[in-house]
């Protein structure tokens, strides 16, 4: 059946990557739907329509609280197969020119349930690439300040070392001691000669 070829695909696609946007299209022109449709493809995002009943069948599995009550209805998951936050400024982009007829009800990102204000900030970051960047820029500035300062710390140290060394007197040469002269042998007594007897 075709209903449950959809209902095994989302299964499929939200259990390799569970990110999707849940909106409201149902008074969008089928011409803007399809407008929509081609925006979404340029991000590597698709939308399918669901009703209430298969929605609730594809995510029940996903055990996230409040999720199955953004299903009400007849709704559009946005599933983002890219870079989320693109993905989400594309749809709250789309969503301010057609207003009357669409609404952005919120998402599921990486297990987190996000509604429609948490949407909208998403939507406001950049993209992964220069949000990394940037953190990156953030943690590098402080440790090429603490690099440098060691590095001048031990340029000093190396240069102090030196100066200490010049202003130490060189330390005479240990004396050798001079080679002990003999002492002279004692003599032997000579015996007194006796008196020639007259």
């Amino acid at each position: 059946m075709v209903k449950e070829s959809i209902v095994d695909e989302l299964s499929t696609a939200l259990s390799k990557q569970p990110n999707f946007f849940v909106t409201s299209i149902n008074r969008l022109p089928a011409s803007e739907a399809d407008v929509f449709r081609r925006k979404l493809s340029t991000s590597q995002a698709r939308l399918i329509m669901i009703n209430r009943r298969l929605g609730q069948r594809v995510v029940g599995p996903l055990h996230i609280a409040g999720l199955q009550e953004l299903l009400e209805g007849s709704v559009g998951l946005v599933l983002a197969g890219g870079d989320v936050p693109p993905i989400a400024k594309l749809i709250v982009e789309f969503r301010k020119a057609h207003a009357e007829g669409m609404a952005v009800r919120g998402a599921l990102i990486d297990g987190a349930l996000l509604d429609t204000p948490a949407v909208e900030t998403l939507a406001s970051l950049p993209p992964k690439p220069m949000l990394l960047a940037q953190v990156v820029a953030t943690i590098e500035s402080p440790i090429a300040e603490v690099i440098f300062t060691v590095e001048r710390l031990i340029g000093d140290l190396a240069w102090l070392v030196e100066q200490a060394a010049a202003k130490i007197p060189a330390e005479p040469a240990p004396a050798v001691p001079a080679p002990a002269e003999a002492a002279p042998s004692p003599q032997t007594p000579t015996p007194p000669q006796e008196e020639e007897k007259t």
